[in-house]
């Protein structure tokens, strides 16, 4: 005689860390910045193409690059806080050296924002700039970082880099380096000389712009207010203005701004995306989408654009797009299983349980916590297909042997399967794995009932 007990258990999946929360509002997710910039050659051409990379230090993980767009412009908006020394971020191009780095960070000190300039010599071993937490040494704060590349080629590298350092030197009253000292050996300390005189006053805009890098954007809108009263015309001013006021919740007053911005100019990075977000904000999630879509083409690889896109698609219940930037996401980055997890939810939720359990089969090709045959084992046994869960839990199991849950379904899959004896050892595996479980007490008393039956 089978038994079979009714309890059918909800598919877990790696939910992707997006901007958006699962009612398609914005999260207040204060670990998260955004980092952009732009990447010249030394006359100020804009260089598209170049492949920005982004590592945590602290934990030895790179992050999904981004790639400049034709302005030579790039962003990436989910950069996660870090312990420090923070993060890395590095520039590359086929046939390119980097030789110069601005990095628009605060000082060691936590005071005002300020751009540290880097000229990087020919072995290129400080072609690094590594940003604390939220591109700042500020524990908790939050905000944006700004990074700026000049490359050029390869042969040119040597000249170019000695005409910048001669001219820094000039300018901070000092001889430049000696012709045969080492490449880099004069710029250890990162920042040139401060130059001799009063400071000049610092531009509005520009003052504005350090205050948003610093996490300070209620601080930044009487700059920017400023600079687009002096300025009507100045799009980047009221886009940013814009975004202060949308990082400060005043909808009100960063709608317009964000407005003005588009009509000056929809090209000015992250216009676009705030836009988009104001939009997601006031839950008007099908204004958003084409601001997003529009961001998304002038940086067609953004994991943070794409992924927005993806959930908004799924809130909005258009499966298809869904997908499609889901498997776009995949393809960038194919080692990445949280998009697999997003994609067979996109697949759940559209009802098509073959290609659910498609998508799970090809992220166990990539994932080695069991989750994916974990979720596939839950699928069949929904399906009342118990033989075909029975050997995904195992696989899960061989490949997470502590995974509790694994070893709770498959003891369930048996009992289904009237195989008292093997259920009997997986229920009392999890109850020894997870004793403080609420099911571990139902657990052991179904192993007890299972071992009177001749399990």
């Amino acid at each position: 005689m089978r038994m079979r007990i009714d309890l059918r258990p909800l598919v877990v999946f790696a939910a992707v860390s997006v901007v958006l929360s699962a009612s398609g509002m914005a999260v207040a997710q204060e670990d998260l910045q955004r980092c952009e910039g732009a990447v010249t050659d030394d006359a100020g051409n804009p260089l598209p193409g170049v492949k920005i990379r982004f590592k945590d230090v602290d934990k030895n993980l790179e992050v999904q690059p981004v790639v400049t767009n034709k302005k030579g412009r790039y962003a990436h908006n989910t950069l996660r806080a870090s312990s420090n020394p923070g993060w890395e971020i590095s520039a590359h191009l086929e046939g390119h050296m980097i030789v110069k780095i601005t990095a628009l960070t605060m000082s060691q000190t936590g005071g005002k924002a300020e751009d540290e300039t880097y000229l990087v010599g020919g072995d290129q071993k400080v072609h690094k700039v590594s940003l604390p937490a939220q591109g700042r040494t500020i524990s908790g704060s939050k905000g944006k970082c700004v990074v700026d590349f000049v490359m050029v080629p390869e042969d040119r590298h040597a000249e170019v880099r000695n005409r910048l350092d001669a001219e820094r030197q000039a300018k901070a009253g000092g001889a430049p380096a000696a012709a045969g000292s080492p490449p880099g050996s004069e710029v250890a300390g990162g920042s040139p000389a401060p130059a001799t005189g009063a400071p000049s006053p610092k531009d509005p805009f520009q003052k504005g712009r350090e205050l948003i890098a610093s996490g300070d954007y209620a601080g930044a809108i009487a700059p920017l207010q400023e600079a687009v009263a002096a300025k009507p015309d100045h799009a980047e001013a009221h886009a940013r203005l814009g975004e202060a006021y949308l990082k400060v919740e005043n909808m009100a007053e960063a709608e317009p701004a964000l407005k003005k911005g588009l009509e000056l100019d929809p090209t000015v990075t992250g216009l676009n995306f705030s836009m988009g977000m104001l939009y997601v904000k006031k839950g008007r999630l099908m204004q958003a989408i084409p601001h997003f879509e529009k961001e998304l083409e002038m940086f067609p690889e953004s994991a943070s654009i794409l992924q927005n896109l993806a959930k908004l698609y799924t809130d909005t219940q258009q499966f298809d797009k869904a997908i499609e930037k889901y498997e776009k996401l995949i393809t960038l980055a194919p080692d990445n299983i949280e998009y697999y997890g997003s994609l067979a939810d996109a697949y759940k939720q559209m009802g098509n349980a073959a290609k659910e359990m498609e998508v799970y089969r090809r992220m166990g090709e990539q994932d080695s916590s069991g989750m994916a045959f974990f979720n596939l084992g839950n699928i069949m046994f929904n399906k009342n297909e118990m033989t075909q869960a029975a050997e995904a839990y195992k696989k899960a199991i061989q490949q997470a042997p502590d995974n509790a849950a694994a070893h709770y379904q498959l003891g369930l899959t048996y009992v289904n399967l009237a195989k008292f004896k093997e259920a009997v050892a997986e229920l009392e595996t999890f109850a020894k794995l997870k004793p403080k479980d609420p099911k571990a007490e139902e657990a052991k008393s179904l192993a007890a009932d299972l071992k009177k039956m001749g399990g």
